[in-house]
């Protein structure tokens, strides 16, 4: 593995994909925990954007805590995440310009799940 590729197992990529369709329409945030480039653990955050449909802002109490529960389990925070409800999977300008402002710088920024393109099957 290179230093440009983290290691996410498909079972926390269950969670985050879950943890987003949960808060949709909202977009929903959290982060990855792990060591090196390995992931062991997503940590879902509540979403306390006062626009949680366009932007998340991570609750901060909960933020806190993961943060200590990840030092005391000796890693870190290695990936910062965030779903788009209604545009592509990419970073905009305004998620470039608040990670540069939030002081992590580097870790990995994943926008896992977007919905401009995406058909879920509705019930009758």
């Amino acid at each position: 593995m290179n230093n440009n590729t983290i290691f996410i197992p498909k079972k926390i990529i269950g969670e985050i994909i879950s943890h987003s369709l949960n808060n949709d329409p909202n977009e929903s945030c959290g982060v990855l925990q792990g060591s090196g480039m390995i992931v062991s653990k997503f940590h879902p955050l509540k979403n306390i954007h006062e626009n949680p449909q366009n932007r998340y802002t991570f609750d901060p109490v909960e933020h806190l805590n993961v943060e200590k529960k990840s030092d005391e389990e000796d890693e870190e925070i290695i990936g910062i995440f965030h779903s788009h409800t209604h545009t592509q999977a990419y970073l905009s300008e305004t998620d470039v310009k608040n990670a540069l402002m939030s002081g992590y710088i580097q870790q990995f920024y994943i926008i896992a799940v977007s919905y401009t393109h995406l058909t879920l099957p509705t019930k009758a």
